[in-house]
């Protein structure tokens, strides 16, 4: 690792603190109403969506680990501590709702509308995690008869059919199970 120092990459830059702070653009605000709980909506789903990265991208180190013949039992402890942050990271996301519940139902009403057709269903992210965790699209309910990529656009179906055709954290778990030699039931 370079001991040189960057004299220009200070904590607003380095995270771009300044890009963060502008992604929030309320739709009701530009409707020539403004709708005070729709900041809250949309900060609260920008960091659901940022956890969603970062636990794919602890999950897509689990899977690369998992696609090696042989795992050694560092690589095991890897895995453990990899879930563990990711178990954390969901208890963070549930908790997130308790805030998004200080918005009474008459408040969202104030800028649902100008959401439509826009859902959290279309989160890429969320159903990336499905498909890597390994549900099946078979497992799938349709609703109203529809898939579930039904209202994504062309680029975020490419990658959630990408994502289906590799082995999911399950294949990897059960792979490494039927490994085992301690699995033999008949004998």
């Amino acid at each position: 690792m370079s001991k040189k120092k960057n004299k220009e990459n200070n904590y607003q830059d380095y995270l771009r603190i300044n890009d963060l702070l502008n992604l929030q653009n309320p739709i009701s605000e530009k409707n020539g109403m403004i709708a005070h709980e729709e900041m809250l909506f949309i900060i609260t789903h920008q960091v659901y969506e940022l956890w969603f990265k970062q636990i794919l991208y602890e999950l897509d180190s689990i899977l690369t680990i998992f696609q090696n013949d042989y795992i050694v039992e560092k690589e095991i402890g890897v895995i453990n501590s990899r879930i563990l942050r990711i178990i954390e990271i969901q208890k963070i996301l549930l908790d997130q709702i308790t805030v998004l519940e200080t918005m009474t139902p008459l408040d969202f009403l104030e800028f649902r509308d100008l959401l439509v057709p826009a859902s959290g269903f279309q989160s890429t992210q969320f159903r990336l995690l499905e498909i890597k965790m390994g549900l099946q699209s078979t497992d799938r309910i349709y609703f109203k008869k529809q898939s579930y990529k039904k209202d994504l656009n062309y680029s975020q179906k490419e990658i959630l059919s990408k994502a289906e055709k590799k082995p999911s954290l399950f294949d990897g778990v059960n792979n490494w199970l039927n490994r085992m030699p301690f699995l033999d039931l008949e004998g």
